[in-house]
């Protein structure tokens, strides 16, 4: 059996970050790993990252549906080429950075379309291909928005949005938690990197092993 984790959150919570600790610590497990982000890791997908995560803003003509559709391409792009036919082999795990949730949390949530919608559309996209366990780290919107300034420089065009934006974000993400407690876990993204590297090891450890049914590797 394969599983598929996804880690979720607002920019500059350290998600990306703890996607990586993840992937390595688990594979010093033993675990055969797959690590994906989102958009991107199709040569569709990393055309599209370029356009949408454009951080001098100069691709200001891009409309708000227009960016939907984009992440929603390359979603569907990045299953079939890479996470459906991991998913149909044997114990792999496949760990993304971002995935359906996201969408929903930024465009439904922060942008305010139809939320039912977009997960009809997700649904569609995904088709059997969805997360047994979703990490959401979350964090406060001051501090991350301190964080990815701190690392970019420069602001995107996700970050230069009003703080509403980001709230109604964040708190979509928290919705959406809410809603699939058990798909869901909800980590404190203001923990030091590697404590809270170690909690997210043991959730997804202990799903691993709950949904595979397997010892889990020493």
């Amino acid at each position: 059996m394969s599983i598929l984790i996804t880690l979720e959150g607002v920019d500059g919570s350290g998600k990306s970050t703890q996607a990586k600790l993840l992937a390595n610590n688990l594979n010093e497990k033993g675990y055969n790993i797959i690590s994906l982000r989102e958009p991107g890791d199709t040569e569709l997908g990393e055309n599209l990252r370029e356009l949408l995560n454009d951080h001098q803003g100069t691709n200001t003509s891009i409309t708000d549906l227009s960016q939907l559709c984009l992440f929603l391409a390359s979603r569907a792009q990045l299953v079939a080429e890479k996470i459906a036919p991991a998913l149909s082999g044997t114990n792999n795990i496949v760990i993304c950075d971002r995935y359906m949730d996201s969408t929903l949390a930024y465009q439904g949530y922060g942008m305010g379309f139809d939320i039912e919608l977009i997960k009809r559309v997700n649904s569609y996209v995904v088709g059997h291909c969805k997360p047994s366990l979703t990490i959401l780290i979350d964090c406060p919107i001051k501090v991350s928005v301190s964080r990815t300034i701190a690392r970019t420089k420069k602001m995107s065009r996700f970050e230069a949005k009003a703080n509403d934006f980001q709230k109604r974000v964040r708190e979509g993400f928290i919705s959406l938690a809410n809603e699939e407690p058990k798909r869901w876990h909800v980590v404190d993204g203001t923990l030091n990197k590697i404590t809270l590297s170690k909690q997210i090891l043991l959730i997804a450890v202990n799903a691993i092993r709950d949904l595979s049914g397997q010892k889990t590797p020493e």
